[in-house]
């Protein structure tokens, strides 16, 4: 009976794992990739959104229903959000920016499942929360934000 169950769970896995996963733009990353991310998920009829103090942003639904929310000024993704039932890859979100993380997150207290993860260094910030079929987070590179950016307006967490 274990040998069953061990074999459902990793079919289930491999199922998961096999999920085209699509690509998103990497903070830190350029920019022109962002139109090929995913669906484009549709903001008061538009699709891109140029804010005034020259930041695009937009939000691409992955296959695995998470709305990704890419933030650029200069041709350069500074920032990025992201909502939905499964935690996405970090990794690919993260870029190169991802082994600061993962050394962070390795390092903090074992606490509650649920607990949300706050990274803060001079680089990087990352802030994550949720449980099963809500979650969400932001991330930012604070050396790529723009000076006249309120990160608050776009709905990223400082």
């Amino acid at each position: 009976m274990q040998f069953r169950t061990s074999i459902r769970i990793l079919s289930f896995l491999t199922l998961i794992l096999a999920q085209p996963m699509g690509a998103w733009a990497v903070l830190g990353g350029n920019a022109a990739t962002i139109g090929q991310d995913g669906q484009p998920v549709a903001s008061n009829g538009h699709q891109l959104a140029q804010h005034s103090n020259g930041v695009q942003q937009q939000s691409v639904l992955t296959a695995q229903n998470v709305t990704v929310t890419e933030y650029a000024a200069s041709g350069v993704v500074f920032a990025i959000s992201w909502s939905g039932p499964v935690i996405p890859d970090l990794s690919r979100l993260l870029g190169t920016y991802f082994p600061q993380y993962a050394a962070k997150v390795q390092t903090r207290p074992i606490t509650a499942r649920n607990t949300p993860i706050t990274v803060q260094t001079s680089t990087l910030v990352v802030h994550a929360s949720g449980h099963m079929r809500a979650y969400s987070g932001s991330a930012y590179a604070p050396a790529l934000v723009p000076p006249s950016i309120n990160l608050i307006t776009l709905g990223v967490d400082p």
